[in-house]
């Protein structure tokens, strides 16, 4: 297994106050409290909620990478343009 250890901070540090704390909630929500498998996040346009999902996704492979060699992520999104700016 890989020896470096991949850190979520740097992309949650780039998040506003009310984007990181969601970021926690999902992640709490699907890891620690409730053991949930599945989440929606649903807000109004331009709040970011393609932030928050990579925040989330960060957090999960920071959490994961210790547990597990591998992990696998399906991301799907509305278009090329939005893909790329989170690969």
């Amino acid at each position: 297994m890989d020896t470096a250890v991949f850190s979520s901070e740097p992309i949650l540090n780039n998040l506003k106050d009310f984007q990181r704390n969601t970021v926690h909630w999902v992640f709490s929500k699907l890891f620690e409290r409730e053991h949930n498998s599945r989440f929606l996040v649903a807000d109004e346009v331009g709040l970011g909620k393609t932030l928050v999902a990579r925040g989330v996704i960060a957090k999960t492979i920071e959490y994961l990478s210790s547990k597990q060699e591998r992990i696998d992520i399906l991301y799907i999104c509305s278009n090329a343009s939005i893909a790329t700016q989170n690969i």
